[in-house]
């Protein structure tokens, strides 16, 4: 398998060299050789032919200068033909063949150049010779005396200039003519003689140039330089020929090479075939093991990962296999899968030993394709990792992490104890995608699992919702009434004798009222509708108060220990419902105990860095602080655990408990953005962990003073307008007003009282209403008359306890809201502020 990679680079060198042996193997061009030869013996021949047309013309012997012209034209065609003389050989060699073609071209260049100077000038000088010699002879004949003599003198002198022109014999032929321009009697031959003279002339002075031409045309180094060009193509030429018989010779040998290498590649594709065979046969096991996992149900998919586990370990031929699950939060039964061949002795390899192993696995060098490849271990240095596995009794291992959309859920580790197994990169390419097959299927009924948990608390907090509804109005009735019982118990205390009977009575009476009315606060904080206000704190100090009333509440019998370390760890909240989840869950926990046992309240702050999925909501990740109660009482069943923020859901006996404490919790908590895990066994305990997101220290408390008794301030006969839909609570609010010194105008219908009100508007001091009322709201009304007299005080009561927006109090111009039952302090303390 391992040549198949290196395969096709291998022929493609050895294409590359036989392409190579090839091109430096080829004999030069026979037909260009000749045609260089020939092309250099053209050069040489008609340069000979050249120089001796030369002289035939410079001595007149040439009729016209066409032999001149065809040597030209030879000696241009034969020139270039020399170009193929380049392509012979290179380096050092055909830079001095391509000089010396270049020198020969510009040797003929120079030839022809001088050639066509030699005829413009040889041309004049003919004519002037051939004129001469006519004129002279006539002349001489014609004439007679003394031109006859100077004519024959002049023949004479231009015979020896002819012969040998050297610059006494042109002073000769000089004075000759001087002597024959003199004036003569004769007139009738005097311009032929001037013609004479005249061509004398020209021939003194072209002669020289001509026969300069000529010489310049014997000498020209066309013949020699061909000829060297010759001597060292034709070397060239020998040596190209040599070397490719050489490479001839190698050629033939990487052909002998090369069938042996094909040879040898049949042998080996008929091994990669079988190779391939078996890599077909774990496709398709891989695909099959794939398609199980389509539209199977979640029930089923364990089942099938098992099996799968065990095709891929017998198609692998390995002798084990475990996948382990290492994501926070997944533990039990489904944190791993094993399978082990029958008949391997091998001790059991917990996931956390794997798990650690492979998370803190160090070797580099054994990493391949982000996996642990151990193909030997025996070959591993010694440490950790060694130790591990050789306690394992493994001689070849291989693990690869299980991956989901960037998350990695565990590790596939697959064993080899029988005999060491060597995988290479295909092998783990595979296996690799058989992990995500597994990987896929076990976050798929993970996320299923998930989903119906989901499910389940969607339905339970839809349930709480319509239930904390459902409680808010109760409340709000049970409020109606407990304001009747307080309010009159209230003023009953007030006219009845210390020591008397019925005082005691009415006194039963207020504690049992503020007992009902602790359940209606409670109900309120289950159903969120109280109103809050919600400030930075820090945790510490109120969750220590909070135990301190925990201890000094519980018997001797209950130990509450504690370990508050918080530090200066702070929250948005409040203070006061903070406390009540510790007391309720302490109390909670101590009733678990029946009251013995050790209590432990832990505070601390943790940051998960990824989201945690908890028994009772979602953890995103991010800065908590932890608050955690721990009881060893008798525990809950799951049954019992998802039903425990039920509100009014109670375990314990008749009249011994409300249903409240916890879902009053479970209501502040979620107010505060926290989340709620518990974890219970039954005969084991109970652990709460509530987290409050953290926010940046808050500034320290200051210490709030105690609170004091304040005197009750009586009214001077105010008038005061009463308005609330229910008439026993309208007259209890009249009779309270009285009682503080007011006079109370009452009204249990709102257009009435709005009615007495634009009848005299400066007639009351102060409007005192209910929020809800059928045909008209508190808030309506407080706005009809605030619009009507914009300085009266308007104090607005509630029983709801919902928060109500401050922008929309202001703008129906209400002072203040005081929340119901009313009592004569409260009252009489709030009329004070605006009135006195």
């Amino acid at each position: 398998m391992k040549s198949l990679p290196i395969l096709a680079p291998v022929v493609a060198c050895l294409l590359i060299v036989l392409t190579y042996l090839l091109v430096q193997g080829a004999a030069p061009d026979a037909a260009r050789h000749e045609r260089t030869l020939d092309a250099l013996r053209t050069v040489i021949l008609y340069n000979a032919a050249l120089q001796r047309d030369v002289l035939r013309a410079r001595t007149g012997l040439l009729r016209d200068y066409d032999p001149l012209v065809r040597s030209v034209g030879r000696l241009d065609e034969a020139t270039s033909s020399l170009s193929i003389a380049r392509d012979v050989a290179g380096g050092e060699a055909q830079a001095d063949i391509d000089q010396r073609v270049t020198g020969v071209t510009a040797a003929v260049r120079e030839e022809e150049a001088l050639v066509e100077a030699f005829k413009s000038d040889n041309a004049l000088l003919q004519n002037s010779l051939n004129y001469f010699n006519y004129m002279s002879s006539r002349l001489a004949t014609e004439g007679g005396g003394l031109r006859a003599v100077e004519i024959g003198v002049l023949t004479t002198a231009m015979s020896r200039f002819i012969g040998d022109p050297q610059p006494e014999a042109a002073k000769a032929v000089a004075a000759a003519l001087d002597r024959l321009e003199r004036p003569s009697v004769d007139t009738s031959s005097a311009s032929d003689i001037g013609s004479l003279v005249s061509h004398a002339r020209l021939i003194v002075a072209r002669l020289p140039a001509v026969d300069d031409l000529v010489a310049r045309l014997q000498a020209a180094p066309t013949s020699e330089r061909a000829r060297a060009l010759q001597d060292v193509y034709l070397q060239a030429h020998g040596r190209v020929a040599a070397r490719a018989s050489v490479f001839q010779a190698l050629l033939y040998a990487a052909a002998l090479i090369l069938v042996g290498y094909v040879a040898y590649l049949l042998a080996r594709l008929r091994r990669n075939a079988q190779i391939l065979r078996e890599r077909l046969e774990f496709e398709r096991l891989i695909a099959s093991i794939s398609s199980q996992f389509i539209n199977l149900p979640r029930d089923r998919i364990r089942t099938e990962i098992s099996e799968g586990l065990a095709r891929l370990v017998a198609q692998a031929g390995l002798d084990g296999a475990q996948i382990v699950v290492s994501r926070a939060g997944d533990t039990g039964p489904s944190s791993g899968y094993v399978y082990r061949r029958p008949g391997i002795d091998m001790p059991a390899r917990s996931a956390n030993d794997t798990i650690e192993l492979a998370s803190r696995w160090t070797l580099t060098d054994h990493e391949r394709q982000g996996c642990i490849s151990v193909p030997r271990v025996g070959e591993l240095p010694e440490g950790p990792e060694k130790a591990r596995l050789e306690a394992d009794r493994l001689r070849s291992w291989l693990c690869i992490p299980l991956w989901h959309t960037g998350e990695r859920l565990g590790f596939l580790a697959l064993d080899a104890v029988t005999h060491e197994r060597h995988w290479a990169d295909d092998d783990i390419a595979l296996l690799r995608t058989a992990a995500e097959i597994f990987a896929n299927a076990i976050a798929r009924e993970r996320s299923e699992r998930e989903r119906e948990a989901l499910q389940a608390r969607l339905n339970q907090s839809q349930r709480l919702e319509a239930i904390g509804t459902l409680a808010g109005g109760i409340a709000h009735e049970f409020n109606n009434i407990l304001g009747a019982i307080l309010g009159y118990g209230e003023m009953a205390l007030a006219v009845l004798l210390k020591d008397s009977r019925a005082r005691r009575y009415v006194q039963q009476i207020m504690k049992a009222g503020g007992r009902a009315q602790d359940v209606t606060e409670q109900i309120l904080a289950f159903g969120r509708r109280s109103e809050r206000q919600h400030h930075a704190l820090r945790v510490e100090p109120v969750v220590a108060e909070a135990v301190d009333l925990l201890r000094a509440s519980s018997p001797a019998t209950l130990s509450v220990r504690t370990h508050l370390s918080a530090d200066d760890a702070a929250m948005m909240g409040d203070p006061t419902e903070l406390q009540q989840v510790v007391m309720n869950l302490g109390t909670n926990a101590a009733q678990a105990m029946n009251n013995r046992g050790v209590l432990r309240i832990d505070l601390d702050t943790t940051a998960p860095v990824e989201a945690r999925m908890l028994s009772h909501g979602n953890l995103p990740p991010g800065r908590y602080i932890r608050l955690a109660v721990r009881d060893g009482g008798s525990g809950m069943d799951q049954a019992t655990l998802e039903r425990i923020f039920e509100p009014f859901f109670t375990t314990k006996p008749a009249g011994q408990g409300t249903g409240l404490g916890l879902s009053t919790a479970h209501g502040i908590v979620a107010a505060h953005g926290g989340a709620v895990d518990v974890e219970s066994k039954v005969g084991e305990g109970t652990t709460f962990e509530i987290y409050f997101p953290q926010i940046e220290r808050a500034p320290q408390d200051a210490q709030k003073d105690e609170a004091t008794d304040v005197l009750i301030q009586y009214g001077n006969g105010e008038t005061i307008l009463v308005v609330d839909d229910d008439r026993p609570l309208m007259q209890l609010a009249e009779e309270m007003l009285a009682a503080l010194g007011y006079e109370p105008v009452g009204f249990d219908r709102t257009p009435a009282a709005l009615s007495a009100f634009r009848t005299d508007p400066e007639r009351f001091d102060l409007v005192l209403t209910d929020e809800v009322m059928p045909e008209m709201t508190g808030i309506e009304l407080s706005g009809h008359l605030h619009r009507i007299r914009p300085d009266l005080p308007v104090v607005l009561m509630t029983g709801y306890g919902r928060p109500l927006r401050s922008r929309q109090l202001t703008a129906a111009g209400i002072s203040e809201v005081i929340k119901k039952p009313l009592l004569s302090a409260a009252v009489a303390q709030c009329l004070a502020r605006h009135l006195h």
